[in-house]
């Protein structure tokens, strides 16, 4: 299977170290347009060895012709302004694509995206939303569905992070995350947070009651560093109160999501990688001990596992997933 890499920022980095190390690989070509960022090791130390002297990878100067490569499979690692645009071209060429979170910046160009890939069904596609992947959230997941924790009530989801801290390696300011043009602020960079809420709690509708999108920090930014809104998730009569928290300028990182339920209340932390379960007077820990970069590893296999078996994409996985996902960002920015 032939593979190309369009972007080699830390997570066209991180894929490139991964896919490495995956049989079905047989040839890695690589598009970059910048070499902004450094030859990374361990995904975060910077090395002054080139790509090609680590990798055996090839470049490709445009995404034009690519027929001549016969690529399979393609991962969209650039910034969020660019996703969009670059998946089509890839779509249009039949290429099975792999597009890093979220799906775009504005919806420009989504509706001819969503129409392309209705038409090529044959066309794998999937979303890099990875939290799917992580242990806590399946746990999570598997608690809501045996519906022991009765009626929910509320969910508190919080992430708050320095953007000074996300990569180490490079100055914050020039950084996707930090600047409107190349799709950047908190409620897109860390829509991890909206895209597991949905899954979740996937049988509910969602819907935005309150948001406020603000500029708190003296941070060199030209997005928002903070954000809270209020979410309903409805069925039916059912309705559950969501708190969406999150921020550029928290240390420590904090990342966590409550559950407050009739019978039993839950609490998952993401930076400890434990789950709090109380129910009256009990009182149960669960503690995951996992490689988080196993989590990304899962998730570009189940993707080329699929392209090569041709199994269907789950639905909470596609493309058509991340459309939804990147609605209810853009909806939560209308302060």
């Amino acid at each position: 299977m032939n593979v190309l890499i369009i972007g080699l920022g830390s997570i066209g980095q991180r894929h490139l170290k991964n896919l490495q190390s995956i049989r079905l690989v047989k040839k890695i070509y690589i598009y970059r347009k910048k070499f902004q960022t450094p030859t990374l090791i361990n995904y975060s130390t910077p090395s002054k060895k080139k790509i090609d002297e680590i990798y055996d990878v090839t470049y490709i100067k445009n995404l034009k012709n690519l027929s001549k490569y016969n690529i399979h499979v393609a991962f969209i690692c650039s910034p969020t302004s660019l996703h969009t645009s670059q998946a089509i071209e890839l779509i249009k060429n039949k290429i099975n694509v792999f597009v890093e979170k979220p799906i775009n910046n504005n919806l420009k160009n989504i509706n001819k995206l969503y129409r392309l890939i209705s038409k090529n069904r044959n066309v794998k596609h999937m979303i890099g939303y990875q939290l799917k992947f992580n242990p806590l959230i399946k746990k999570l997941k598997s608690i809501i569905n045996r519906k022991n924790i009765g009626k929910i009530y509320h969910v508190q989801i919080h992430h708050g992070e320095h953007i000074d801290d996300f990569h180490p390696y490079e100055d914050y300011k020039i950084s996707y995350a930090a600047r409107k043009k190349l799709g950047g602020g908190v409620v897109l960079t860390q829509s991890h947070e909206i895209d597991y809420l949905m899954y979740l709690f996937d049988n509910y509708n969602f819907k935005k009651k309150y948001s406020l999108n603000i500029k708190q920090s003296n941070l060199k930014l030209d997005v928002e560093d903070s954000s809270f809104s209020i979410v309903e998730m409805k069925k039916k009569k059912q309705s559950i109160i969501c708190s969406i928290n999150l921020n550029y300028f928290e240390r420590p990182r904090n990342r966590s999501i409550k559950i407050i339920g009739e019978k039993i209340s839950i609490s998952a932390n993401f930076v400890n990688n434990t789950i709090e379960i109380n129910q009256k007077n009990k009182k149960k820990i669960l503690k995951f001990s996992f490689d988080k970069n196993l989590i990304f590893k899962k998730e570009i296999s189940y993707f080329l596992n699929a392209v090569k078996n041709n199994k269907k994409i789950d639905e909470k996985l596609d493309l058509f997933w991340g459309i939804k996902v990147l609605k209810n960002c853009l909806n939560i920015l209308k302060n």
